[in-house]
C-alpha cells in the first residue's frame, strides 16, 4: 500500500514535467529554427547554384592541356647563354617555344622562386623582351582557346589568390589573360611550367562570387579572421542539426502528443502539414548536409599551407659542368628539360614524350574536368657535373622531396611504406582538387598513414593526406556531394543534389511562414 501511495505523487509529478518538456521542445524548435533560417536559405540557394556553375553553365574551351610535343634542341649551349648574360646562379631552366623559336626560360638564383622568369634565345643566346613572360602567357592562352584573332584586353600576373581566382585553383603565380570576346572569356595560365590553371566567363565569375559569399561565407573574414568564420559556421551547423533532431522528434516520433486540435490549426493546418511532411522527407538529407559540412568546415581551422613547400635552391652556374646540349638524348622524344637538386648534387631532369594514352580521367588537365588523359612521361636524371645517369632517379628524387618537406613541417622523417609510385591521373584521395599532375606518391608508416604527393617538375608539395582528411573526403563526397550516385552520371548526380537542397530550402521557408502565421 505504501509503494502505491508513493508512486501516485511521482506519476502526478511526471505529468506536468512531461507536458513542460513537450511544450518547451516545440518552443525550442521554433527558436533554433528561426536562428538558422537565413543561413539555411543562403546555403541551399548557393548549393543549388553550384551544379549550374560547375556543370551546365560552365564555359567551354578548345583545349585544356598542352599536346605532348618534342622540344627543339637548342643551338646555343646553356653555359654560353648564362655566361653571355652574366648570370651567376639559377633556380630552374626550361626549353620553350616562344613565338615560334626555341628559348631558354630561366628562373634566376638571385630572385625568389616565384619571380618573373627571363627568356633567352636558344638560337642566338641573346636576352629576349622584358615582357617575354607575358607574351608567352598570351601565346598559351591563345593555344588553349584556339583563338588567334581576339584582342587581349588585359594581362595581369597574379601572385596571390583573390575573390575570383580562389585558393581552390592551387597554382601560383599565374597570368590572368582576358580576351575581348562577347563571352568575356578569361584564361589563367601558368608559364613555369606551361599549363592551364582555370578559365571563366562573366556569368561563371558572378556565380563564383555568389557561392563564395553565400556558401563559404568569406565576408566573415572581413569582420574577424578565418578562425572566426569557421567557428561561426560550426555553431550554426550545430544549431541546424539540433533543429533537425527536435523537428524529427516533434513531427515524427511524438506527433500525436504535439498535434493541435483541428479547430486550433484551421488557419495554419496546411502549412503545418506540408512543413511536417517535407521535413520528415528530407530529415536524413538535412543531417548529411549539415554533418558533412561541419566536418569539412572544421578542418579549415588548420589552413592549407602546401604552397609553402617548394625545393628550388639557387644553383651556381659553375656546377653545370656538362651542358644539357651535351647529354646523350634522343631529342625527338624529349618533352622538357629542367633542373633538380638532390642531396647536394644538381641533375638535369629530362621528361620523355609519353608512349601511350590511358583512359583515366583528367590526367594532364588542371581544371578537374574529365578529358582524355595523356600518360605521364618517363623521367630520367643526368648529373650536371659529369653527365652520368642516376639509377632509379625518379623514386630517389620523390623520396628526397617528401622527406625534405616532412622534416620542414614535423621536424622528423618516419620510415617510408614501400617505394614512391607515379600518379598520372586524378583518382581516389588524390582528386582533381589538387590540380597538379603528374606527381609521385610517397607513403609513410605512421599511425595516421601520412602520404605526400610531390610534383617533380616544380619541386613542390602537391598534397599531404592523412586519415582524418581521408575520412572527411569520403564524408564530403558521399554525404554532401552524393558521389554514390556517380554511376548514374554527373547530370543525374547533380539533379539529385539539387532536389535534396531544394527540399531543405522548402522546409525552412515553410517553417518561417508557419512562424509568421502563428504570430
Amino acid at each position: 500500500m505504501q509503494t502505491i501511495q508513493q508512486a501516485a505523487p511521482a506519476a502526478r509529478a511526471a505529468g506536468p514535467v512531461k507536458r513542460a518538456v513537450q511544450r518547451n521542445m516545440y518552443r525550442w524548435h521554433r527558436i533554433i529554427g528561426l536562428l538558422t533560417v537565413v543561413p539555411v536559405i543562403l546555403w541551399t540557394l548557393s548549393g543549388l547554384a553550384h551544379p549550374l556553375m560547375s556543370n551546365w553553365l560552365r564555359p567551354k574551351i578548345a583545349r585544356e592541356a598542352l599536346a605532348p610535343t618534342p622540344v627543339v634542341k637548342p643551338k646555343v649551349a646553356l653555359r654560353q647563354v648564362l655566361k653571355q648574360n652574366q648570370i651567376t646562379s639559377l633556380r630552374s631552366v626550361r626549353v620553350v617555344q616562344w613565338q615560334g623559336q626555341p628559348a631558354y626560360q630561366v628562373q634566376l638564383g638571385t630572385e625568389a622562386p616565384t619571380a618573373v622568369p627571363r627568356y633567352f634565345s636558344a638560337e642566338t643566346g641573346q636576352s629576349l623582351s622584358a615582357t617575354a613572360d607575358r607574351q608567352y602567357a598570351e601565346q598559351l592562352a591563345r593555344y588553349f582557346t584556339q583563338d588567334s584573332t581576339a584582342r587581349v584586353s588585359s594581362a595581369v600576373r597574379i601572385t596571390g589568390f583573390d575573390q575570383e581566382y580562389k585558393f581552390v585553383n592551387r597554382l601560383l603565380p599565374v597570368w590572368r589573360i582576358a580576351l575581348d570576346r562577347p563571352d568575356g572569356l578569361v584564361v589563367y595560365v601558368e608559364t613555369a611550367p606551361a599549363r592551364l590553371a582555370t578559365f571563366n566567363n562573366a556569368s561563371r565569375s558572378a556565380f563564383i562570387r555568389v557561392f563564395d559569399l553565400f556558401h563559404n561565407w568569406s565576408w566573415l573574414e572581413l569582420i574577424g579572421n578565418n578562425t572566426f568564420r569557421v567557428l561561426t559556421m560550426l555553431v550554426l551547423l550545430g544549431i541546424i542539426i539540433a533543429s533537425a533532431v527536435s523537428g524529427l522528434v516533434i513531427y515524427g516520433f511524438l506527433w500525436k502528443k504535439f498535434r493541435k486540435p483541428r479547430h486550433a490549426q484551421d488557419q495554419v493546418g496546411w502549412l503545418r502539414k506540408y512543413h511536417r511532411q517535407v521535413g520528415l522527407a528530407v530529415a536524413l538529407v538535412t543531417f548529411t548536409f549539415a554533418g558533412s559540412g561541419a566536418f569539412h568546415v572544421y578542418l579549415k581551422l588548420h589552413p592549407d599551407d602546401r604552397l609553402r613547400y617548394q625545393h628550388a635552391p639557387a644553383v651556381p652556374t659553375p656546377v653545370l659542368a656538362v651542358d644539357l646540349t651535351e647529354l646523350p638524348l634522343a631529342w625527338e622524344s624529349v618533352q622538357q628539360v629542367t633542373l633538380a637538386e638532390l642531396n647536394g648534387q644538381v641533375y638535369y631532369q629530362v621528361f620523355q614524350l609519353p608512349a601511350e594514352k590511358p583512359t583515366g580521367p583528367a590526367a594532364g588537365a588542371s581544371t578537374g574536368q574529365p578529358v582524355e588523359a595523356v600518360r605521364a612521361t618517363p623521367v630520367t636524371y643526368y648529373n650536371a657535373a659529369n653527365g652520368q645517369l642516376l639509377p632509379d632517379g625518379a623514386t630517389q628524387y620523390a623520396a628526397f622531396l617528401a622527406n625534405t618537406f616532412l622534416q620542414q613541417a614535423d621536424g622528423a622523417t618516419p620510415a617510408m611504406s614501400g617505394k614512391p609510385t607515379l600518379v598520372d591521373h586524378f583518382e581516389g584521395e588524390y582528386g582533381f582538387i589538387n590540380k597538379r599532375l603528374p606527381v609521385m606518391k610517397v607513403a609513410y608508416d605512421t599511425p595516421q598513414q601520412t602520404t605526400l604527393y610531390v610534383e617533380p617538375a616544380t619541386g613542390r608539395l602537391a598534397a599531404r593526406v592523412e586519415n582524418v582528411a581521408r575520412y572527411e573526403g569520403l564524408s564530403f563526397a558521399f554525404l554532401h556531394k552524393y558521389h554514390a550516385a556517380g554511376e548514374l552520371g554527373k547530370n543525374i548526380r547533380d539533379i539529385i543534389t539539387m532536389l535534396a537542397a531544394a527540399g531543405v530550402l522548402a522546409v525552412s521557408v515553410l517553417g518561417l511562414w508557419l512562424f509568421i502565421k502563428m504570430k
